[in-house]
């Protein structure tokens, strides 16, 4: 209990959140008094000024029916009001206990009524009624109104928008009006609201709105009504109309006065005395305002706001729209605009407010500004865990560029805290980050679940960056949830004005843009307005009169109409008489005064001069600094206290010509000036009640006082404030001086709004405001003195270097160049020059004048000391490079900075310097440290050593190097550039092009981080690339083309544009949706009308592009005429982009199509001529690819072995051509490259149809078939059809034999799905769909699952009722889940035993398993003997079978009694989509069911396994052992059964050795020697793979091998087709899916019989010459067909003495070492040659040491086989 000097406190009454409230005795006298207290010990300013308004406004009352305050004393730091107790309780107290009665309540509300009236009478409105602010008397029944704590004696007060939680009153009882959410002001009729309220929950003991949501209550109080309190407790009719009356939305629909109420509820206490009940009679007969109430609701305005509820209504929805709403000033746009609030609080979104001023037009981002300090600080009143979500939400979208937005709304810091400044950056480059962030800022807020609404007035006043700002925040396909609602005074604005000029730029990106044009209000909808503000009572013909002269003068403009009646009552020329009851006026009184006579602003001017001087003196000043002022600047220009100029302006609030923006506005209103020095950070905010109310007001000041005023203003603001507080308010202050630079004629005076100015311009640079920064700083110049240059020549330096650079962002060029020139001439140091310098190069870039700019930077360079390097740098040291210092000398920072600038347009002007200006910018590196472009210039360099030197690891490491000083340098602005071109142009030829993906995608952000928009883009252009060239799902790759399409448009990046374009083009061509496949006609691109004009422009790359991926489709669609003519343009264009992944495939596919044309060419000695040059291009093209496979396999081998396998194939050389073909596929796939794949198995088939080999033809070329159709490419699936239909018989006839869909086809689009039935396309709603099998698919227990699935069949099917069926086993059916109504349960029962679904119907759909869709079920004849149809009588019924793999899994019954048809087609799609999910999660959920039981039993038998597992591990050791036994056995048997080298030296004419060495255990490879009397048979093979499968088929083949000998079979056709048959039949039987090759060599007197299938047979003779033998004639891999004897052939080779013949297997050959080069079999016939005259021991020893060598530390993944023979 507190102890308070001089009371004795008794007892505790009541404690809430703020205050607490003590009963007690003032000891002087023992008076009973209530105590009541602030709860915080240190309560703030707002608290106190409620406290202090709760003593002094009830001690002007002289009311009996209010509480008394006695006193206001200290306590602590706080204060204790004393107020009389005269024995009451609060009726929320005493309800707690006992229920009112009907005729008590009548009395209290009586009593009330009478003390609101009293109350209203003074000028005050309570706006905090309730019951516990009602205080009864128990005993004597006497009532009494308490707190007035934030009552208001204003007659109009606005309520701004706030958090709910912080709204003035009970969020229960408060008015709508009082949410701020109304668009209406609150007057006295806000006390009758919350009166309803009280009233409401005195007779029902409830509230009419029960929910807790602070949101929700908001939106129940201005959108949903109430029950009646009739059907809550048993009250009179007449008693509930009067609470409903109360509780009425619009004040005008409540009781206007108390009288009238109190009339009202007399008249049902004097039934219900004089008859004990209350009969029903027509209330409010007798309720007349007698005050001058103008409705707030709006007359003839519902169409347009109609328009304005249906845009939001989409912006809710998703869309993203700009809503524009002209019209004359004062016609009333603002509150049609304002008449959104309501849904806004139904979407629980944000609306904010920004207007731009006519003062301030030089202010850029004003409004925007405005308006998100408002959203700012609406979010600071959310609780501090709310706030930690914003501060995530912001930080996670700003990261680090938070400084920028903070720059520009400083409030944005108390959220997120205070953030680290970004680095400077160049102006456009800073511009462009600029719109980003704020970009990103915005969409934090444009969420669904809280849409936004941004409100920009005026702008007709708006300055150019706003409006450039606008049009990004509105075109920007990102944002979603938005609406932009602008206003603007049509009269005002020209076609050529700037905002119309935004607006036609925003109509032409295709946003939608809707407008909507207030005119005057029409005769009629002015004469319902006077109407119905002088009450209906007045004859209806003289208000007819008097709205005709009120409409000729003012139009019908409302504005100026409420004014004009305003005065009028203010003047006594319209008048309330109480005796007559109504409102008189007279006419020819009003026109001989002449009020009628003024324009809008001479009337309020003239309203204004009827206020005291010092009040007209607050408000004149106050129109020079804004439409929105606050009183702490208005009292530095007022020249007087803050207490005193509040003083003035009250006078101007009640008049209602000024507005308060909060209710801080209180507070200097009760405080003494003393006490508010004390107060810190308190604003009190202010605006004119409207534009023409401050043009009035600014109107009073003469018009040659008018520049002196804005000067003392600005002067008197220089004066009071702190340099920091200048600063931030530096637009302000510079406006106001600058209206008086006429009068200033003292040059230090000038010079210091020179400075000034030259902040401003600086900031509004800063902001890429750039039209307002060339205005301050051209203002600023002028300022200076004659001499400035000599008396202040920083001053003026820093003045012309800034306008200059404003100026050319302004793109003002030739002014620029002027100040450019001129400061060139005054400038003292280099570095000065240096800055003007770059200056004039972009000067010179932006009229695309290269040489000059290019002359320009090498007479910089020249300044600065700095020679360009002609030659390359020498023995570059990377580590030693990576260890540099920061490069410190400013002349070589600045020259790198410079050589950065001209490089580009060296690459495009002047190629002959650009290799020299890297040169240089490595050794300025190397000498002088690294700095930023140091790794502009390591990356740029590392691209063209990949190609230049060529040398792929410096390049590497030169790339590495420059992604490592990114980190250490913090050089952001480069780490787009950086990482662009470490991924194009060097990580390929080291790692997987899909490694580049990823590092793409972030270098775009990376981009956009730092405003490098131009990068960001190109970057976008190859993270496309690059998707399709890895072979990505060609889907994804439209998907991504489209969405980066719309990115650079955006950024109108016509270069970038145009790549992608092309890339779109090509992939709809190879997807099927262009006409002709081979030209780059569609949608996306047009080639006729681009190549023109790309050649004109000298555009190379986007001429590489075109004839590149033309000459790809030419190829891929088999034209290859047509592919070899674009591939050698594309050559023409191909010498700037010989380091990017296009140049590759370029190359690839030129070779590609070089033999391609070299097949088809016919037999002359020209096209002989033709067809060499083609190959010896081909074997240059090749060099490059395989020197590019040796560093990066993975990207470039296959390409190279598909160019050798197609070369191989028209040179003939059939078995090399088969092994490329293999090695191809199998790179390809390995490696991801679908694509090539694809195209390699479609090569390979159409190899193997030349040699007539059908059966493996059709194997590849069904391999092709599918690889394409996961590429993505239908327009080569449906190639392949049409070409090769008998080939892809098989798997075409399988697809035939599909079930058809001619009559109903579901296609799928991006966005929409659309059904088509016989023609007629209805659209589905994807989402739903998508939602849907979401829901679903993401249940696994059955209860959930059917829980969701009622969820998602009621809200799309349009269903009242639903049951789920599963059938049982004895053929009936169980209903699982049911709903009914708004109710839905899962349950258990028959469907057969209750009515509750018709049966027949459920038989039908069981045994026909369609959907059956019913329109009108009572006229359906098939189910009218049903007796649920017949007793029940539905309408529209739909039952779908629910079928999952064939199986019936459930029935779902949905019927709708409210309407037939209610199951649309479109419905019974989604149903139907929805349906086939749903069987699947059924079968899924009883699957996990089961599973789960299972789990439970499998849980009892796992104790049960462990102890066999145990005993299995012990069998499994054994086994293995016996495993191994067996494996070595095997083994051992193959190295047995190779010829002994005994067995090889008796052998006579022929010197043998041999070697073989398995890669696994076993091997597969094989060789013998056998002899049958005089003959010799040689044979190797090189079965499929190695281990122990391969190796049982080796010692399978010797064994036959030997079996034929011994059988003295010596035809190799019969030898080889037996050998195979054995084979064929042995493979079937193990179920092996191995092959062999096999050679078979016949001895006999130095010749040899060559047959078999194998690797090519070298035979070296003694003279050193090479023949190589291909065997790829002579047979077929044994094994793979079971007839082989047609392919069966035979050559003969004699050898003379001392010839060799060497015999081996492609584990020699492909033995491949540590940098993927394989051994080859060139080096093995020079091995060979070298070797030659040496033993065949010697010869076999060198080769196999060669091979060890070349392999080194290289895993053997081969069998190594070698066989030598030497002809004695």
């Amino acid at each position: 209990m507190i102890i308070l000097p001089g009371y004795t406190i008794a007892e505790t009454i009541y404690e809430g959140d703020r205050t607490v409230v003590y009963r007690g005795i003032r000891e002087r006298d023992r008076q009973p008094v209530i105590l009541k207290m602030i709860k915080d010990e240190y309560p703030n300013i707002e608290e106190i000024t409620r406290f202090r308004q709760e003593y002094t406004i009830p001690q002007k009352l002289d009311v009996p029916g209010i509480v008394k305050p006695y006193n206001l004393v200290t306590y602590q730091n706080s204060f204790a009001l004393i107020l009389e107790d005269f024995g009451g309780q609060s009726v929320s107290e005493l309800l707690k206990t006992k229920k009112i009665q009907l005729q008590e309540f009548l009395t209290l509300a009586i009593s009330l009524v009478e003390t609101l009236s009293q109350v209203h009478k003074v000028g005050i409105i309570h706006k905090d009624i309730k019951p516990s602010n009602i205080i009864i008397n128990p005993e004597t029944r006497e009532v009494k109104i308490t707190d007035f704590s934030i009552a208001i004696t204003l007659p109009k007060e606005q309520q701004t928008i706030v958090n709910p939680n912080l709204l003035e009153g009970t969020l229960a009882y408060i008015s709508p009006e009082q949410t701020g959410r109304m668009n209406r002001a609150i007057d006295y009729r806000t006390d009758f609201y919350s009166l309803g309220v009280s009233f409401y929950e005195i007779l029902t003991n409830q509230l009419p709105f029960t929910t807790t949501d602070p949101m929700e209550l908001v939106y129940c109080h201005i959108a949903k009504q109430p029950v009646p309190p009739k059907e809550v407790a048993e009250i009179p009719q007449a008693v509930s109309d009067i609470v409903m009356k109360l509780l009425a939305k619009n004040a005008e629909d409540r009781y206007q006065s108390a009288a009238g109420l109190k009339f009202d509820l007399e008249t049902c206490l004097q039934q219900l005395q004089t008859t004990g009940k209350i009969e029903n009679f027509p209330i409010g007969q007798r309720d007349r305002g007698n005050q001058l109430l103008i409705p707030q609701k709006l007359y003839g305005r519902e169409t347009e706001v109609q328009t304005l509820l249906d845009a939001f209504g989409r912006v809710s929805l998703g869309a993203t729209e700009m809503m524009l709403v002209s019209g004359y000033s004062g016609i009333g746009k603002t509150s049609i605009v304002n008449e959104v609030h309501k849904p806004i609080v139904a979407a629980r979104g944000y609306f904010i407010a920004g207007k731009f001023d006519q003062f301030k037009r030089n202010i850029p981002y004003a409004a925007l500004i405005q308006a998100f300090q408002e959203l700012a600080r609406q979010l600071l009143t959310e609780s501090s865990e709310q706030i930690a979500v914003w501060k995530e939400k912001l930080l996670k979208a700003l990261d680090t560029n938070s400084q920028v937005i903070i720059d520009v709304i400083p409030e944005v810091e108390l959220i997120i805290g205070k953030q680290p400044e970004v680095p400077q950056l160049g102006s456009s480059e800073s511009q462009n980050r600029f719109n980003r962030v704020f970009q990103q800022f915005i969409r934090v807020f444009c969420q669904p679940e809280h849409p936004l609404v941004i409100f920009l007035d005026d702008l007709q006043w708006a300055d150019s960056a706003s409006l450039k700002l606008i049009q990004l925040l509105v075109t920007d396909p990102d944002n979603k949830y938005l609406l932009t609602i602008g206003a603007y005074r049509d009269n005002e604005v020209s076609p050529v004005h700037p905002l119309i000029q935004t607006i036609e730029k925003i109509q032409e990106n295709e946003t939608v843009v809707n407008n909507i044009t207030i005119h005057a209000l029409a005769l009629d909808s002015v004469n319902q307005l006077i109407a119905d503000t002088l009450d209906a009572s007045v004859n209806l013909d003289k208000i007819k009169v008097f709205s005709e002269l009120l409409f000729n003068k003012t139009q019908g403009n409302p504005f100026f109409l409420t004014q004009l009646l305003k005065t009028l009552y203010s003047e006594n020329l319209l008048v309330y008489q109480v005796d007559t009851d109504r409102w008189e006026w007279d006419l020819q009184q009003i026109q001989a005064i002449g009020i009628a006579d003024f324009n809008i602003v001479e009337l309020v001017a003239r309203n204004i001069r009827k206020l005291p001087e010092t009040t007209q003196k607050a408000l004149k000043l106050a129109a020079c600094i804004g439409n929105q002022f606050n009183l702490e600047v208005l009292s530095i220009v007022n020249e007087e206290s803050n207490l005193a100029t509040a003083a003035h302006l009250w006078e101007a609030m009640q008049a209602g010509l000024i507005l308060p923006l909060s209710e801080n506005y209180k507070i200097p209103l009760v405080f003494a000036q003393e006490e508010l020095a004390s107060v810190r950070d308190i604003k009190v905010e202010y605006k004119f009640l409207h534009d023409r109310v401050q043009q009035a007001a600014y109107s009073l000041i003469p018009e040659s006082e008018k520049k002196a005023t804005h000067l003392k203003i600005g002067q008197l603001l220089l004066n009071n404030t702190t340099p920091q507080e200048r600063k931030e308010n530096i637009f302000a202050l510079v406006n106001q001086l600058n209206f008086g630079t006429d009068l200033l004629t003292n040059q230090s005076e000038k010079d210091e709004l020179a400075e000034l100015n030259l902040i401003a311009g600086q900031k509004a640079k800063a902001a890429t405001a750039y039209e307002a920064a060339v205005n301050y700083l051209n203002v600023g110049i002028e300022l200076l003195s004659q001499d400035s240059w000599e008396s202040r020549y920083d001053l003026t330096f820093n003045f012309y270097l800034e306008a200059a650079e404003a100026e050319y962002l302004n793109a003002n060029l030739e002014r620029a160049g002027l100040l450019c020139d001129r400061t060139l001439q005054k400038a003292k140091t280099i570095l000065e020059q240096v800055n003007l310098y770059v200056l004039k190069i972009r000067l010179n870039l932006a009229k695309n004048e290269i040489k000059s700019a290019l002359d320009i930077g090498l007479q910089i360079l020249e300044i600065l000391g700095v020679t360009i390097s002609q030659s390359p740098p020498q023995e570059l040291n990377i580590e030693e490079l990576a260890t540099l210092p920061e490069m410190t000398d400013p002349y070589k920072r600045a020259a790198m900075e410079l050589l950065v600038l001209i490089f580009p347009p060296a690459c495009f002007g002047d190629a002959k310097l650009s290799l020299p200006i890297l040169y240089t910018m490595i050794d300025l590196s190397s000498q002088y440290g690294n700095s930023s472009p140091s790794v502009y210039a390591y990356c740029n360099y590392g691209g063209i050593v990949t190609w230049q030197i060529p040398d792929i690891d410096l390049a590497y490491q030169l790339g590495q190097l420059a992604l490592n000083l990114l980190d250490k340098l913090n050089a952001k602005e480069f780490r787009c550039k950086a990482s662009l071109t470490f991924c194009i142009t060097i990580q390929h030829w080291k790692q997987h092009t899909r490694n580049t993906i990823e590092p793409l995608r972030q270098a775009i952000q990376d981009g956009l981080e730092v405003g490098d928009i131009e990068f960001a883009c190109h970057t976008a252009d190859f993270y496309c690339a690059h998707l399709f060239f890895v072979g990505e799902h060609l889907e994804i790759v439209a998907d991504r083309l489209e969405q980066y399409i719309d990115f650079v448009n955006i950024f109108k990046q016509e270069y970038q544009l145009n790549l992608l374009k092309i890339f779109g083009q090509v992939v709809s061509n190879i997807r099927g949706d262009s006409e002709n496949k081979c030209k780059l006609i569609g949608k996306n691109f047009n080639e006729t009308e681009k190549i023109p004009q790309f050649i004109e422009e000298q555009n190379v790359i986007c001429l590489l592009y075109l004839y590149f991926f033309k000459s790809r489709l030419c190829y891929l669609f088999k034209d290859y005429y047509g592919c070899l003519e674009n591939a050698e343009l594309a050559a023409q264009y191909s010498h700037f982009v010989r380091n990017i992944v296009l140049f590759v495939e370029h190359i690839f596919y030129y070779s590609l199509a070089l033999i391609a044309q070299y097949a088809n060419s016919c037999f002359s000695e020209e096209n002989e001529n033709s067809k060499q040059h083609y190959l010896t291009q081909v074997e240059e093209n090749q060099e490059k690819m395989k020197y590019w496979a040796q560093n990066c396999p993975m990207n470039y081998q296959h390409k190279y072995d598909l160019v050798e396998a197609e070369k191989a194939r028209v040179l003939g050389q059939s078995f090399s051509a088969m092994e490329y073909y293999d090695r191809a596929i199998d790179g390809a796939k390995e490696n991801g490259y679908v694509q090539h794949e694809a195209l390699a198995n479609e090569l390979a088939a159409e190899f193997y149809l030349t040699l007539g080999r059908q059966k493996v033809a059709r194997t590849y070329l069904i391999d092709a078939y599918y690889a394409y159709i996961r590429w993505g490419a239908q327009a080569k699936v449906k190639d392949l059809e049409e070409r090769h239909a008998e080939l892809l018989a098989p798997i075409l006839g399988r697809k035939k034999s599909l079930p058809s869909a001619a009559d109903e086809t579901i296609v799928k689009t991006r966005t929409t799905v659309y059904s088509t039935n016989l023609g007629a396309a209805q659209e589905l709603d994807l989402s739903t769909i998508i939602k849907a099998s979401q829901v679903l698919s993401g249940k696994v227990h059955l209860d959930e699952l059917l829980s969701n699935l009622m969820q998602v069949l009621l809200e799309n099917a349009g269903a009242e009722k639903f049951y789920f069926l599963i059938p049982e086993p004895a053929g009936k059916w169980k209903i699982e889940a049911q709903c009914t109504g708004e109710r839905c349960q899962l349950i258990s029962k028959s469907a057969t035993e209750n009515l509750e679904i018709p049966i027949s119907l459920i038989n039908y759909v069981e045994r026909t398993q369609e959907t059956l869709a019913i329109d009108d079920a009572t006229t359906e004849t098939r189910f009218a003997s049903d007796p649920y149809i017949i007793q029940q009588r539905p309408k529209s019924i739909l039952c779908s079978p629910l079928i999952n793999q064939g199986k019936l899994v459930g029935i779902l019954y949905l019927e709708n009694n409210l309407t037939a048809g209610a199951f649309t087609r479109d419905r019974l799609e989604v149903l139907n989509i929805i349906s086939a999910q749903a069987a699947i999660s059924i079968e899924n959920a009883r699957l996990y069911q089961t599973l789960e039981e299972k789990v439970q039993q499998r849980t009892a038998q796992l104790a049960e396994a462990n102890e066999e597992i145990s005993a299995l591990n012990y069998k499994l050791k054994a086994e293995n052992i016996r495993l191994s036994a067996e494996l070595e056995v095997t083994k051992r048997l193959q190295q047995m059964i190779l010829p002994k080298q005994s067995e090889l030296d008796k052998i006579k004419g022929l010197e043998i050795a041999g070697y073989m060495q398995p890669a696994d255990e076993v091997g597969g490879d094989y060789y013998d020697v056998l002899t049958q009397n005089d003959q010799l048979k040689i044979s190797i093979g090189d079965v499929t793979g190695h281990g122990l499968e391969s190796g049982v088929l080796m010692i399978m083949a010797q064994t036959a091998v030997r079996t034929l000998q011994q059988m003295n079979e010596t035809d190799p056709v019969k030898f080889l087709d037996v050998l195979n048959r054995t084979l064929y039949a042995n493979i079937e039987r193990i179920d092996s899916s191995k092959t062999m090759t096999l050679a078979l060599l016949d001895y006999q007197d130095s010749n040899l019989s060559l047959s078999g299938q194998h690797e090519e047979i070298i035979v070296v003779r003694t003279d050193g010459n090479i023949e190589l033998i291909d065997t790829m004639e002579l047979g077929f891999p044994l094994g793979l067909e079971e007839d082989i004897a047609d392919f069966v052939s035979q050559v003969q080779v004699h050898l003379n003495p001392g010839d060799i013949v060497v015999l081996y297997t492609d584990g020699i050959t492909e033995a491949i070492n540590i940098n993927c080069v394989y051994y080859g079999i060139e080096r093995l016939c020079q091995v060979a040659k070298e070797n030659r005259h040496k033993t065949v021991e010697e010869i076999r020893q060198a080769v196999i040491d060669d091979v060890r060598q070349h392999i080194d530390k290289q895993k053997v993944f081969d069998d190594i086989t070698l066989v030598v023979l030497k002809q004695k």
